[in-house]
């Protein structure tokens, strides 16, 4: 089950090689920073807990030769994930039915995307179920203790992991308070190296995720709820009227509802879900196909194959708001970096990627600080600046400070993604010849280094 899972996402992360979430280069700049000594919180801002960009320092002597390896990790634990609902599945059903749960997980197009993306979410639903099929496999306190560290290293990656508590609850009955209790414990070891920045890291992951926006309509949630928490599990929500279910089981599977009340709702919120889908649709999954399962396992690999090329190639909307920017375009605009401003002069960009593939210093902001910094703070870095770069679309830093670009003249140049403004240009021939190697520039297959989707 792990090779399977595994075969599928390294082939789903050739079909979509060239595009990126942006927040996957915030997770890949930050752990960098962190690892050169950077204090999190501190001289370093990030919106959710620390345990992503722990994994990333740890990471970043190797990412440095080649940064795709931080998808490959990414790609190792959503396999992990999908053996594990084998596993889980075993424990509750035949051994047919707990293949073919394995399988619906492997092949789910929400997990497919997120696993060849450097993220949290398939981290977490690889611990949270791994501390459940500890609570099912064994019901002696070393599996509940496991079990609650699975949790807390879970939590300590992204918050809402909390949403697998019910679940453990459920399971653990008459153990949860040896649960909870382990889980706080860890939680506490885990947060103790960042306890000198504890009222920082509350402002930025707690307060400014609860106040950062204004909630949106209902009508804005439902599409992406809709979409990645119903239609894209049919049978698991057949499931729940028609087979007999655990309780934690459907429990795990409802708690999706809850991103109804969020601000806003991404198609990689949605991961931990997967795991409770596809146990949920095993059983009429499995007699389904009795009936042709040459066929039904060929129509899941083509649409797998369509999605991905979707993903690559397609309009946005057909991408059913998955984020795919290009990596083409976010090379054009290294190019015009690199081949017109001072290598040694940090640039100030909306998204790290421009700066990572240029190989240019970057200042501490992306694009979610809009709301936490003012327009003369970052005036007051134009003085060492070589460059400022925009992505185009939603604002992005924070008002006036474009304004401030313009009315002081700053040659300006425009890319197929960004607006440049560079400080202290080369000179003038050599940003002509920036500019024209840039519209001829391919997408950065090898690229050495080291969103605007979501939160990052």
């Amino acid at each position: 089950m792990f090779l399977v899972a595994l075969l599928l996402r390294l082939g789903f992360g050739l079909l979509t090689s060239s595009t990126f979430d942006p927040d996957e280069f915030v997770i890949l700049a930050l752990g960098k920073a962190v690892s050169h000594g950077a204090a999190a919180y501190g001289s370093i801002t990030y919106f959710h807990p620390p345990g992503m960009l722990v994994l990333f320092a740890w990471l970043s002597p190797l990412l440095s030769w080649w940064w795709p390896l931080g998808r490959v990790v990414i790609i190792l634990f959503d396999s992990g994930t999908a053996f594990l609902v084998w596993r889980v599945a075993r424990e509750l059903r035949s051994e047919k039915e707990a293949l073919v749960a394995g399988l619906l997980y492997a092949f789910s197009p929400i997990a497919l995307v997120s696993a060849v993306r450097i993220g949290p979410d398939p981290v977490i639903t690889f611990f949270g179920i791994g501390g459940l099929f500890l609570l099912l496999a064994s019901r002696s306190r070393a599996a509940t203790v496991g079990a609650g560290v699975c949790l807390a290293i879970a939590v300590w990656t992204k918050y809402p992991a909390v949403f697998f508590v019910p679940a453990y609850l459920l399971l653990a009955r008459r153990r949860s308070p040896l649960l909870l209790l382990s889980c706080a414990a860890a939680l506490v070891c885990l947060l103790v190296p960042f306890s000198g920045q504890t009222r920082a890291m509350l402002a930025q992951t707690v307060q400014w995720q609860l106040g950062h926006r204004s909630a949106s309509d209902l009508a804005h949630r439902l599409g992406p709820v809709g979409v990645y928490w119903l239609l894209l599990n049919p049978l698991a929500v057949a499931a729940l009227w028609k087979v007999r279910q655990p309780l934690w089981i459907v429990l795990g599977f409802s708690v999706g509802a809850a991103f109804l009340l969020t601000s806003q709702a991404y198609y990689h919120y949605f991961v931990p879900m997967v795991p409770f889908a596809a146990l949920l649709a095993a059983p009429l999954a499995t007699s389904l196909l009795k009936r042709c399962p040459t066929f039904i396992g060929l129509v899941a690999l083509g649409a797998s194959c369509l999605w991905g090329i979707d993903i690559a190639h397609g309009t946005p909307m057909m991408r059913l708001f998955v984020t795919a920017s290009s990596f083409a375009d976010a090379q054009q605009t290294a190019v015009l970096l690199d081949h017109s401003t001072n290598s040694r002069a940090p640039v100030l960009t909306d998204e790290y990627e421009y700066a990572m593939f240029a190989h240019r210093k970057t200042v501490n902001y992306f694009w979610n600080m809009n709301t936490m910094v003012r327009a003369r703070s970052l005036e007051r870095h134009i003085p060492r600046l070589s460059a400022v770069v925009e992505t185009r679309g939603d604002p992005t830093y924070p008002p006036g400070f474009i304004d401030y670009l313009q009315d002081k003249r700053f040659p300006h140049f425009r890319t197929r993604a960004t607006d440049v403004w560079l400080m202290h240009p080369l000179h003038n021939g050599r940003v002509a010849l920036a500019v024209h190697n840039a519209r001829a520039s391919g997408p950065p297959a090898s690229t050495n280094a080291g969103a605007r989707s979501s939160v990052p």
